[in-house]
């Protein structure tokens, strides 16, 4: 299937594959260790540093000298996963990243390590505007795969036109590129057909609201990329704009196609899409049980996460519950990502897995409330139960009094299980996750 035209503000900034703010190699490598890292960098006893913004010109609304304006906005850190090639001992990272959340310069970011996580590369700019100086589209949210040949995918939700809206961030077509080396070069850049819901715009020139905040992982039918999306906005029988979960597996990944050709089904949509009553339903953390069970986590304003599992591959799902704990209580948690990992891989369907949760929730407030300490609950599989992971007792896990807003991801190196995640969504970095957790 052949893409549809791309704007040329799209393709220059592949082209260019900016560099961050001093013209660096990109070769260059960024090392912070424990020694030298700030306090406020340790509060959540990171054991890995990816990236230390550099640039320092955050804050919504702040007015800037035009040599400040002309860096690279790297203040904001977002959607944090890391992927690990075994084949070529490397590690890849991407994130979206700009000088504050809904900046005009929202960006995706590259970078590797070749010593497993020691040191990083300097990162580069793989789509989206660079700096707030010289706006473009915006690009946010990416989804890095990695097939079985070794071909490197990275898409992401990118803008078409510029529009002042409510969570204009979201608002875009998916567009990817790809890279044969390890990341040292990308191409390919096209954009990859998107299936019409019920849920998106009939209105000319707006496209459709979505984010997918996981990376895809090998969790569909024969181990094909499966990743949970969620989309904003409101269908024809919808009572009010919300969010809602539905669920793409890539079918041709492995084949390496060119982006264009990429071919996505889409589970439990329209009609069919995760939701609960007058709730937001957002953002789904998907596991694998050892039965074969898919089980999905997500967040939602009801006042605790929740959950539905499907029992055909991620093709139907069952109705969306509240999330429990070992006494059938629901676990106190706001608006707010919840991450769920395989604790031995995500793909592994071992039976030990944890989730990140706040363990607290004011009733008299809004379902956006302070993002506070975070709680690692460790849960193993209950073949017999209604709700087939049972947590234990929580354990303090990230002690900073707000900003935890976890967008993560989860890998494996050297049998060892690592969290990669954002700090305040500013600080990038990573922390082993033990078997003290599950004692």
């Amino acid at each position: 299937m052949s893409a549809p035209s791309i704007p040329v503000c799209i393709i220059s900034c592949i082209a260019a594959l900016a560099l961050f703010a001093d013209g660096a190699n990109p070769a260059f490598i960024e090392v912070t260790t424990r020694s030298n890292a700030s306090a406020d960098a340790l509060v959540n006893h990171p054991d890995y540093f990816v990236y230390i913004p550099r640039n320092s010109q955050g804050s919504a609304g702040k007015k800037l000298p035009l040599s400040a304006l002309r860096m690279v906005g790297d203040t904001y850190n977002d959607h944090f996963q890391v992927i690990f090639d075994e084949k070529r001992g490397l590690l890849y990272a991407f994130w979206t990243q700009a000088s504050f959340e809904g900046c005009v310069d929202h960006h995706i970011a590259f970078s590797k390590s070749a010593d497993k996580g020691l040191s990083w590369t300097r990162p580069v700019v793989l789509a989206g505007s660079e700096c707030r100086a010289y706006p473009k589209l915006a690009a946010s949210w990416q989804q890095p795969m990695l097939s079985r040949s070794g071909r490197l995918y990275c898409l992401w939700n990118q803008q078409t036109a510029s529009r002042q809206k409510v969570c204009t961030m979201l608002y875009g077509q998916m567009f990817g590129i790809y890279s044969d080396d390890g990341g040292e070069t990308w191409e390919g850049l096209e954009q990859v057909p998107m299936e019409r819901m019920d849920k998106d715009s009939t209105e000319p020139g707006v496209n459709p609201c979505w984010c997918n905040w996981q990376r895809p992982l090998r969790l569909g039918e024969n181990g094909k990329f499966f990743v949970g999306c969620t989309r904003f906005g409101k269908a024809p029988y919808d009572k009010s704009f919300g969010g809602k979960v539905e669920f793409w597996q890539f079918e041709n990944v492995d084949d390496d196609p060119a982006v264009g050709d990429i071919r996505i089904t889409t589970f439990a949509k329209n009609r069919d899409m995760l939701a609960v009553a007058n709730h937001g339903v957002e953002e789904a953390s998907i596991v694998k049980l050892p039965d074969g069970r898919l089980f999905a986590q997500m967040r939602c304003s009801v006042g605790s996460p929740v959950w539905s599992q499907s029992r055909d591959g991620g093709r139907t799902w069952s109705e969306v519950r509240q999330l429990l704990d070992a006494e059938g209580r629901p676990i106190p948690h706001p608006m707010s990502p919840c991450p769920l990992y395989d604790w031995k891989g995500p793909e592994a369907g071992s039976g030990l897995y944890f989730t990140l949760v706040h363990m607290k929730y004011d009733t008299s407030k809004g379902p956006y409330q302070t993002r506070g300490p975070l709680y690692l609950l460790a849960g193993r599989f209950d073949p017999e139960g209604d709700q087939p992971i049972r947590f234990s007792a929580p354990k303090l896990f990230a002690p900073r009094k707000s900003g935890n807003s976890f967008y993560t991801s989860y890998t494996i190196l050297d049998g060892q299980g690592v969290l990669w995640f954002n700090d305040r969504k500013y600080y990038l970095l990573g922390r082993r996750i033990g078997s003290e957790w599950f004692e």
